[in-house]
């Protein structure tokens, strides 16, 4: 029997409709699948393989960030609990319940481009997911701006006002100064002149030493960086990846490494 026109063109929209469908299925499989690589340290932790982009900066010149060149600290304690170090530093500003199935901890510069494009959703994703809870690790990797802005940061935490400030220094242009410090202060209602005395504070210094080690560690190059429950990123993930990890993660089991972590 042959095939008359009318069939024949309703049989060709039908193959297109079909051929449409199986390649939206092979796009929607495609996005959702990671490709992970196990470490041998820390024990029980991955890599996600990532091709997104990262701000790097040559680190074997300067060890670790937050050290100049010629300090007699120059070589800090190893950090000896990888687990309290990532996910319950008390010096770590932090948003999320303290319980939560998924702690996400960034690695992050306040000068790095790709850090300002997951600023832009990262909080969002923590707002509406009970599981998640973040923690923000300083790492000024690029210069003297970086630290200060990290500093100031910490010392705002410490009025309570560290997301909004982090914020704002997040979407702010150009290296970050002293004007952009009182910019940031003004906005979120912290008095400018007592937080530009208060981040020069020495035990800042500790933070943000302890943070570059850490990274050194784990063997971080650049920003930003995260670890997302036992999985390690380098590199700017998408919105709907995270939410991907995130639901991988909470169906996975407890890191064997952190499982006596209070």
């Amino acid at each position: 029997m042959k095939i008359g026109k009318p069939q024949k063109h309703g049989y060709l929209i039908f193959m297109i409709a079909v051929l449409i469908a199986v390649g939206v299925f092979i796009a929607k499989q495609s996005a959702g699948r990671f490709d992970f690589e196990a470490r041998q340290y820390p024990e029980g932790f991955r890599d996600l393989i990532l091709n997104s982009g990262a701000s790097r900066r040559d680190l074997t010149s300067w060890p670790l960030v937050g050290l100049k060149p010629g300090s007699a600290d120059q070589d800090p304690e190893p950090v000896t609990d990888i687990c309290k170090a990532l996910f319950s530093d008390p010096a770590d500003p932090t948003v999320g319940p303290i319980g939560a199935k998924v702690t996400i901890v960034e690695f992050f510069d306040y000068q790095c481009p790709y850090c300002r494009v997951v600023s832009e959703f990262l909080d969002e994703v923590q707002a509406e997911d009970p599981r998640v809870r973040l923690v923000f690790k300083e790492w000024p990797i690029f210069g003297s701006g970086s630290e200060l802005a990290a500093r100031a940061a910490l010392a705002a935490a410490q009025q309570g006002q560290y997301l909004q400030f982090h914020k704002i220094l997040m979407r702010a242009r150009g290296i970050p100064n002293e004007a952009s410090i009182r910019n940031a202060a003004n906005k979120v209602g912290i008095d400018p002149d007592r937080l530009l005395v208060e981040l020069q504070s020495s035990k800042f210094d500790g933070v943000i030493r302890r943070n570059s080690q850490l990274a050194k560690q784990l063997g971080l190059i650049g920003t930003p960086s995260f670890v997302i429950g036992r999985t390690i990123v380098e590199g700017a993930i998408t919105r709907n990846q995270l939410e991907k990890l995130i639901d991988l993660e909470a169906r996975s089991p407890a890191i064997a490494l952190c499982q006596d972590l209070s």
